[in-house]
């Protein structure tokens, strides 16, 4: 019993030992922790930190060189965060399962590391000093890291020291927190300052080039800095920034004002005086405060705008020079079609008497052929004259129903004798597939068509010229083939372009203006069509126009002029007209259709003759451009008498502007020279109605 008791004694007293000593050796460890926790605490940097952490490690395990490794997304391998061996610097290391084993929580000493899978990819430099290796991982806020012990000789980590990892992991925890977050926090620091140079940089270059110097004043106005004082032979040497502009009061009202709201302002215009250069400067500026946003004072900068002034000047007198320059050219235009409309009015004119004076078939032919070309003339000149609607493509079609063969034909037998001319052979070829009639514009497909085979035959000095025409799924196709000069290929890319031709010598050798092949496409995209080209040079071209098939009943009502009844009454007509030419060509017209009809050789004398008897007309064809009184003051002074009489502003001035003109004068109605026989007509007709209506009312 005696023994028992003595055994038990003895293990009591062993369990005692051991338990002081576990008791000191966590009073050692806890020590040695709290040791390191204020080592690092007082840390400058993360390597700091690092050897603080070593420093504890070391009483424990034997390693020859530590290092930290992190990661910032889970896809991504291991690379060096610190160390104590500049071999391990900046090296990357792969993630397998022993190092996920460690990121999550497991210390792990490896006898021979060379067998592991991470170790088996990093240099044989770094290897040979890995014989042995020790770590364990944790996890941070931006990552996984591991915490890497090594030993260039084997066998020296025992599993006491996982055992040290583990009791020591708050430590490690923190040591690896700690080193992280000043990793980040240092780059984030070096990034700012980088960035922070650079701005200062670029602040510095713009400095350089945003003004011509810099100015800074306080809530008094008076300078405390000029970056650069001088501006040509103007000194800035006055205590004050608004003294700066000498007796120019006006800018030193107007900077005082923008300084006293104590906002931001820009470009205060500033001209220096003559003698002293006469530059033109601009000022800008902008308040500070202090953090208490008190105001401190202003600063802002000065720039030299005298080149930016000088061209404003030369783009505004060039806008004048343009302007002045676009008025002539509407003026001459006006003009042109003044004087090339009224011959044109008389030659039309007397057409339309000829046709009715009782000739025979052959001189009718000959009558309908003169017609026609006057007629296409007329057309051209309208296209040419009216180039606000070239520039733009604003073409209108008068449709109708249209032989396409016979606009055609009518072209080539105008051309057929220029072609003899040249030796040149002229044919056409209508196929059986084209239609009798169709819906389209003959004057417009005429101009084009002589457009086209006016240049043919102008571009061809031998062989011939072919004109085919065919239908080709609900597509009349046009074809003018030569055998001329031809177009080179870089040519036909702007050859539809305004006032281009193939070739500048083209112009010198052959003549034109460039301006027809433009017209055409305008024209025949109207249309819905389109006009192609096929050319080769010197061996010849081939133009080919398709234009949609349109059947006459699908003409709708809009596209009709407006109708009155047929009527035979007569109506008492005053002519204002100062041509002698065209007063005989008006009256035969009128009277031809069994209207009365009185002549005024001016303004004035239609004032006169409406006074006396102003219900005896039932309306006035009122020229515009006539001596003493024109049309349009003859037309304000009569609506001004109250006379309501229906007044036809009867002129060869047909641009759109024009007609909005008379319109606003007073005038009802408009009848462009040359006067055409059914314009005429229907303008009769409107107005035999509207007579008989009121009598009828």
């Amino acid at each position: 019993m005696l023994n028992f008791e003595s055994e038990k004694l003895q293990e009591t007293l062993l369990d005692l030992l051991r338990s002081q000593e576990r008791e000191s050796q966590l009073r050692e460890e806890n020590s040695a922790i709290l040791a390191g926790i204020s080592a690092m605490a007082g840390a400058n940097n993360k390597r700091q930190v690092f050897n603080s952490l070593l420093s504890v490690l070391r009483k424990y395990i034997g390693f020859e060189h530590a290092l930290a490794l992190t990661r910032d997304d889970e896809t991504g391998p291991l690379r060096e965060l610190v160390t104590t061996c500049d071999v391990f610097e900046s090296s990357s290391w792969t993630i397998d399962r022993t190092f996920v084993r460690c990121i999550n929580g497991e210390s792990i000493a490896l006898f021979s590391p060379k067998d592991v899978s991470e170790f088996k990819e990093i240099s044989p430099q770094i290897l040979e000093y890995c014989n042995s290796a020790l770590m364990t991982g944790v996890k941070v806020s931006s990552g996984d890291a591991v915490l890497l012990f090594v030993h260039s000789k084997k066998g020296q980590f025992t599993p006491q020291c996982r055992r040290v990892l583990d009791r020591f992991r708050p430590l490690l925890e923190r040591a690896i927190i700690d080193i992280d977050y000043r990793e980040r926090l240092q780059s984030l620091v070096t990034a700012r300052t980088q960035e922070l140079t650079h701005s200062q940089q670029r602040f510095k270059d713009f400095a350089k080039t945003v003004g011509d110097w810099f100015w800074e004043v306080d809530t008094d106005y008076q300078f405390t800095y000029i970056s650069a004082p001088h501006l040509a032979n103007h000194v800035i040497d006055n205590t004050t920034i608004l003294d700066i502009f000498g007796e120019q009061s006006e800018l030193r009202v107007k900077l005082l004002d923008q300084l006293k709201s104590k906002k931001t302002f820009e470009d205060i215009e500033w001209k220096l005086p003559e003698d002293e250069g006469a530059l033109w400067i601009t000022l800008s500026g902008t308040p500070y405060f202090n953090k208490q946003g008190k105001l401190l004072g202003y600063r802002g900068t000065a720039k030299d705008i005298t080149h930016r002034k000088q061209r404003l000047v030369e783009l505004q007198l060039a806008r004048k020079q343009a302007e002045t320059a676009n008025n002539a050219k509407s003026e001459f235009l006006a003009m042109m079609s003044h004087e090339i409309r009224t011959p044109l009015n008389a030659v039309l004119g007397l057409m339309d008497t000829l046709v009715d004076s009782g000739l025979d078939e052959k001189q009718m032919e000959w009558v309908s052929q003169m017609e026609q070309s006057a007629q296409l003339l007329l057309t051209i000149i309208n296209d040419i004259l009216d180039l606000s609607r070239i520039e733009s493509g604003k073409f209108e079609l008068f449709n109708a129903d249209i032989h396409i063969a016979d606009s055609i034909n009518l072209v080539v037998n105008q051309l057929n004798e220029q072609a003899k001319r040249k030796n040149i052979t002229l044919t056409t070829q209508i196929d059986a597939s084209v239609p009798d009639s169709m819906l389209g514009d003959k004057n417009r497909i005429a101009q084009v068509m002589f457009n086209l085979i006016g240049n043919a035959i102008k571009f061809t000095n031998v062989g011939s010229v072919r004109v085919s025409v065919k239908a080709v799924n609900n597509n009349i196709e046009i074809a003018v083939i030569d055998t001329g000069i031809g177009i080179a290929p870089y040519a036909q890319k702007t050859l539809f372009n305004p006032f281009i031709q193939a070739d500048g010598s083209i112009t010198r050798r052959y003549g034109g203006t460039g301006l027809g092949l433009a017209i055409s496409m305008h024209l025949i995209k109207k249309m819905d069509g389109n006009i192609s080209l096929d050319s080769v040079l010197n061996v010849g071209s081939c133009f080919t126009v398709s234009i949609p098939i349109t059947s006459v009943v699908d003409e709708t009502e809009k596209d009709l002029p407006e109708q009155y009844p047929i009527s035979t009454r007569s109506l008492n007509i005053l002519l204002a007209e100062d041509s002698n030419t065209n007063q005989l060509v008006a009256k035969l017209m009128l009277e031809k259709r069994g209207h009365r009809v009185q002549i005024a050789n001016n303004g004035e004398e239609a004032i006169n003759a409406l006074k006396n008897d102003s219900h005896y007309f039932d309306i006035v064809l009122m020229d515009i451009s006539m001596p003493v009184l024109d049309g349009i003051q003859a037309t304000k002074l009569l609506r001004e008498e109250e006379i309501t009489i229906p007044i036809i502003a009867l002129t060869a001035n047909a641009m759109q502007c024009d007609q909005v003109e008379y319109k606003k004068v007073g005038m009802d109605d408009f009848l462009a020279k040359p006067i055409r026989a059914i314009e005429l007509n229907q303008m009769l007709s409107k107005y035999q109605y509207i007579t008989a209506s009121k009598l009828c009312g």
